[in-house]
Parts: structure tokens; sequence; C-alpha cells
């Protein structure tokens, strides 16, 4: 073997990590930019590939719950959870981009908030390089060096069913990314949906399901209000956990090119809260991305964010 191979390999490493830790691509594209440890073990399941089915004609949905992608921002959509919990309120349908689309499959199988904030303390960056750097270093990185298998295995151990038995009706947003299409996956394997939902291009390689090759939702419905819509919603509530452009802090050509991807989503983010009936953003004020750390004032924010609004939440509900 070569003697400067381990180097390359360390550099490599490195570099990857430099990029995920620093959050660049997590805060331009608010992706899934986390991994979690493996679950506990089980029989291996084995589902239909994801896609989407459409509801029966005129079927109605009185509430749909809306979450954002948002990265790390994501540990918010438990506080909110949270609240939604105490209240007794359940929405009819859960409809999830990214980050949001890890736990709305969650609260859509049947998870209660506490069973997913143990999941959630679980998550470590020692995982998040799911890729060989020897294959990366002969083979090349693919259409991304991470893989998002052990993202996949994790979800797959505590969510046991295909989406179509979920207790509440769900759908993980993905775009296609040959063409841009918004694609939902409303039914089949769970893990791999929110999976392709995470798969921040670049970073995390895409997912091939039914001649489709499907990213990361939040690049073309960071705020899945208008799929919420196509699936019956009457009423959304919407929580937008969303990285603002007004956050960032544009320092080098570097992050001026994330800041312009960051401008163009914010545009449909924008777009898509216009078409909720009611949108909630928690007061997340950084000018740095947030990481695994950040996670228990995060929760605590989203669960201040909906308290303080819990009277216009509980309307909704009752009106729909």
């Amino acid at each position: 073997m070569n003697a400067a191979l381990p180097e390359q390999v360390d550099r490599r490493r490195r570099g990857l990590a430099a990029v995920l830790g620093g959050g660049a691509v997590a805060a331009s594209l608010s992706g899934c930019a986390v991994l979690v440890r493996n679950g506990p073990a089980g029989p291996v399941l084995e589902f239909d590939d994801p896609a989407f089915v459409p509801p029966p004609p005129n079927v109605a949905r009185p509430v749909a719950l809306v979450l954002s992608g948002g990265s790390a921002r994501g540990f918010a959509h438990l506080g909110m959870l949270r609240v939604l919990e105490r209240e007794g309120l359940r929405p009819d349908l859960i409809v999830g981009t990214s980050a949001g689309a890890i736990v709305g499959a969650m609260s859509a199988s049947g998870m209660k908030v506490r069973q997913m904030e143990a999941l959630a303390e679980q998550l470590d960056w020692s995982v998040v390089l799911d890729f060989e750097p020897i294959q990366a270093l002969f083979n090349g990185f693919g259409l991304g060096p991470v893989p998002g298998h052990r993202l996949e295995r994790f979800l797959r151990a505590h969510i046991r069913q295909p989406i179509e038995r979920f207790a509440v009706p769900f759908a993980a947003v993905a775009a296609d990314m040959n063409n841009g299409d918004i694609v939902p996956l409303t039914h089949g394997d769970a893990a791999r949906a929110v999976r392709a939902s995470c798969a921040v291009p670049g970073i995390y390689a895409p997912v091939r399901v039914r001649e489709r090759l499907l990213g990361d939702g939040q690049i073309v419905s960071p705020l899945p209000v208008s799929t919420a819509r196509a699936l019956g919603a009457r009423r959304v509530l919407a929580f937008d956990v969303v990285y603002p452009p007004h956050h960032s802090e544009i320092t080098s050509p570097i992050s001026m090119l994330f800041q312009s991807l960051i401008v163009s989503g914010w545009r449909h983010v924008l777009a898509e809260r216009q078409q909720a009936d009611l949108v909630i953003t928690p007061e997340i004020r950084t000018t740095t991305q947030l990481g695994l750390g950040s996670r228990d004032w995060l929760i605590e924010a989203g669960e201040r964010a909906a308290l303080s609004r819990v009277a216009e939440i509980r309307n909704l509900f009752a009106t729909a």
C-alpha cells in the first residue's frame, strides 16, 4: 500500500468533517446534516419502495401539521409537539420536509414525544461520516460521500411499519433531482422515504426510488404547505424553523455562495407560508450554525413558541 495513503484518507475525512461540522451545507439547504446511532438489533424488515399514492377521492383531513426543514433547528419541532400532546390535539395529516420528515415520521407512526426526545439524545456527531474513506479514495465520492445508510437503519429500527400503516397519514417530501418535481412519499418504506427527504446534495447520496433520483425536499419545498393542501387538508398548522437569510454573516466567497442558496430557498418559504392558516416560527436567533449541543434549548424554543400561540392552535383545531 502507498505510504501516503493513510495521510490522504485522513485529509479527506477531516475535509468532509469540516464541511459538515461547520454547517455550511446545513445552513444553506437546512437539510438533515446529522446521523444517528444504530438502533436495537432485530429482524430486518422489508417494505415496498416508497411512493406517492393519491388519497381517496374527496378525502377530507380537517387539520394538517406541516414541519419544515431546518437541520439541527428541527429539534424545535419536538417542543411544539410537546404542546400539542399536552393539549390533546392530534392532527389528521402530518407532512414533513428534511429534518421535519424525521420528526414527522416518528410522530405519525404513533411515538410519544418523550420517546422521540429519548431517541434525539442518541444523536452523535461521531457517526456523521457515514462513508468508507478507503473506498472513496479509490472510487470517488459518487453522487455524495455520505450514503445515509445509518440514518435509514436507525429509523427502520424504531419505525417498524410502512407509511400506509401509520397512526396518522404522513408524507415525506423529497425533490426529484432530474426535473425539480416535488415528490410526496405517502406509501411504503418510511425509513427510505425519510432518508430521501434528507439527502442534502453534494454531501448525502441521493436515493434512487422507482426510477426517480430523490434528494433533499428542502430544495423544492422547505415548508410543504402546498403538499398538505393537495393531500386534502382543510386547515394547516405550519411550524417553520428554516434558517432565515438575515441571520447569516457573509464573510467570504464561500459564505456568499451558501447565502445565495439560502435566499433562493427563502422565496419558497414565504410562498408556502401564505397558504397556511397558522404559521409558528420560534425565536432561534444565531449567526452560527447550530449543532447537537443546542438540542435542549431548541426544544424549549419550540415549546415556548407554541405556548405563546396556544389559544390560536386550539381554535384552529376546534373550527376545522
